[in-house]
């Protein structure tokens, strides 16, 4: 699964609505959570999906608009989405010392979140490795099995032992069989 791989957006809604209460408890109680959902739909739209690359360029005006809130109000909540992770934000001074429209991207705590969604998983070290020794010569390897076998055939034709034939009267019947004295 590449990093271009849509995720369904309703999934990705209700997920990061679960967790933004879970994972930053701060958020769990007022409109950040709101900001959050309006930024990833548009974030979804711009991108077809790829949540991972996505950006776009919004005011907090534009923004505040759109929810229903003021712009002061939306710039105090995304600030604090950036700082628990869940959006990137930046915006260029301007040399007569405004700002410019402000980019929006995917936080480290939302990509965590995709990832999840999406079923990655860290790569799991392995506390014994495998040695590095290099494989045998046909002819020893071939030795090495031929003498096991021979072993396995030497045990395979040893009689058992007495008690275990004193248990088992069946079988000293069977291993006698062919055996029997013709008169």
């Amino acid at each position: 699964m590449g990093s271009g791989t849509p995720v369904a957006l309703d999934n990705v809604l209700s997920a990061a609505h679960f967790f933004a209460g879970k994972w930053t408890p701060a958020l769990k109680r007022n409109q950040s959570r709101d900001v959050l959902r309006h930024l990833l739909c548009r974030l979804y739209g711009a991108s077809k999906g790829s949540l991972f690359r996505a950006r776009i360029r919004a005011s907090h005006a534009d923004l505040g608009q759109e929810l229903g809130l003021s712009r002061e109000w939306v710039c105090k909540l995304g600030q604090r989405l950036q700082a628990s992770g869940w959006i990137h934000y930046r915006a260029l001074r301007l040399p007569d010392g405004t700002f410019e429209i402000g980019v929006f991207s995917a936080g480290r705590t939302l990509k965590r979140l995709l990832c999840m969604l999406l079923g990655y998983r860290k790569p799991q070290h392995r506390v014994n490795t495998f040695s590095h020794s290099f494989p045998l010569p046909e002819t020893e390897r071939e030795k090495s099995f031929s003498s096991a076998r021979k072993k396995q055939l030497e045990r395979e034709r040893q009689l058992p032992s007495p008690a275990v034939l004193r248990k088992v009267p069946l079988l000293t019947t069977w291993l006698g069989r062919g055996k029997t004295d013709v008169a």
